[in-house]
């Protein structure tokens, strides 16, 4: 099952690098040593560059690794390298203090050529110590080597060929948290004891800091909306899915039925959340509720601080595995998210606060999990539709939602996650 993608670029990019890639790095392992800047390797680290081009969720997840970056290089600089479309995330982090943003949208041409500008002007900071945090892209892999940084560490995978063109070249952990796998790469070293939990890697997100005005602005269309009401706990759905992997999504007829139980209640503010590319989805969604009038659809209305901000005041998020679920956590809010062919072992949510709860559910289905950071994340279902997103039940979601707005303190659930899930009674790993 492959649906069709909005983001072309994006997949005419995947489509350069996964049959460019290999033969570039090929040929670049040989003029390594001609490549490399040629200076102690182990000196004092005070320049350090991050790079991070994809996903919303994954760069929320970086956060801790700036703390771990700053305890480990005291006064170090940290400069970031991302696609322009995600700046307003980094705009965050007051630890980073510069950002390098080529842009994907000018199209793939137009995009090798603002690399290798970015590339000049990235050589001549004279780097100390580079980090490329992407799993599976060799575009990273080619241009950490080709920014001249005096030591880049990145992750390693048999037959990808991205990792010799690393100094520091460290597999990628398929039993650990994301968060634990970024730490691991800037401690560099590949041959370190694998633990079932990494001691350094943190159960908690920094919480994200806002000024007042995004969420004036937000509250502002809320309150222009007839749906809103105001004094009333908000509940955010979130129907969609990044454009790496639609198949994430969960069937909308089932979100339709979630969103009108709600309504039925008639005490809750319902918002629909989307990205202005998302909105017709969410149009599309809005059309089959029985009470659109009792639903704000803000897709497309806001930018990504009013969002968060929006986060930052709702009781739960409803989310399918995608950015905004990791938005939420940073932001505190308590989450009911829905995985399929991405495993919670490397994605599930943390907290920024401790009384936030979340509830995760996975089936956890044989042919569970099917996204692997090895293969660049393409999917392909043995059903026409995914089961492991349409056998989560609306009543199993539904009753996790009331849950979640219940008085609690936070702590653990003394639920069995290792149980055998079934359709009707999802495996859920709760309050992490």
């Amino acid at each position: 099952m492959r649906p069709a993608r909005p983001n072309r670029r994006f997949q005419a990019a995947l489509a350069v690098d996964m049959f460019l890639g290999p033969v570039l790095c090929t040929m670049l392992v040989g003029l390594r040593p001609l490549l490399r800047r040629r200076s102690e390797p182990d000196g004092p680290v005070r320049k350090i560059l991050v790079v991070k081009m994809w996903g919303l969720g994954s760069l929320v997840l970086v956060s801790p690794l700036f703390e771990r970056i700053q305890a480990r290089h005291p006064g170090a600089r940290i400069d970031f390298v991302t696609l322009k479309e995600n700046q307003a995330i980094l705009d965050l982090y007051p630890q980073i203090e510069r950002r390098w943003l080529p842009d994907l949208r000018t199209g793939v041409a137009g995009f090798l050529l603002q690399t290798l500008t970015l590339l000049r002007r990235i050589r001549r900071e004279r780097y100390d110590l580079l980090l490329d945090l992407e799993f599976f892209t060799r575009f990273t892999a080619i241009f950490s080597l080709l920014a001249g940084a005096r030591r880049t560490h990145g992750y390693h995978a048999k037959g990808s060929g991205r990792g010799q063109l690393h100094d520091v070249q460290v597999p990628f952990n398929v039993y650990k948290h994301v968060t634990a796998n970024f730490l691991a790469l800037l401690r560099g070293r590949p041959l370190e004891e694998v633990l079932p939990f990494d001691p350094e890697a943190p159960d908690n997100l920094p919480p994200l800091s806002l000024p007042e005005k995004p969420w004036q602005r937000c509250h502002e269309v809320l309150e222009a909306d007839p749906a809103w009401q105001e004094g009333r706990p908000a509940i955010v759905v979130n129907p969609n899915a990044g454009d790496m992997a639609l198949e994430r999504r969960w069937p909308i007829e089932q979100v339709v039925t979630l969103v009108d139980a709600l309504a039925e209640r008639g005490d809750l503010n319902l918002v629909l959340s989307g990205s202005p590319a998302e909105r017709t989805y969410v149009e599309s969604l809005v059309a089959r509720l029985a009470r659109p009038a009792r639903v704000v659809n803000l897709a497309g209305q806001v930018g990504l601080h009013e969002f968060i901000a929006l986060l930052q005041h709702a009781r739960v998020l409803v989310t399918n595995d995608s950015g905004p679920l990791h938005l939420a956590a940073a932001a505190g809010t308590s989450t009911v998210a829905l995985f399929g062919p991405e495993t919670p072992t490397l994605y599930q949510p943390l907290r920024a606060r401790p009384e936030q709860r979340h509830r995760v559910h996975y089936l956890g289905l044989p042919c569970s999990p099917c996204m692997f950071v090895h293969n660049n994340k393409v999917i392909d279902c043995w059903f026409a539709k995914a089961r492991c997103m349409s056998g989560i039940q609306p009543q199993a979601v539904y009753a996790d939602v009331l849950r979640q707005l219940e008085p609690g303190d936070g702590e653990r659930d003394a639920g069995e996650p290792g149980r055998t899930p079934t359709a009707a009674s999802p495996l859920r790993i709760v309050d992490r």
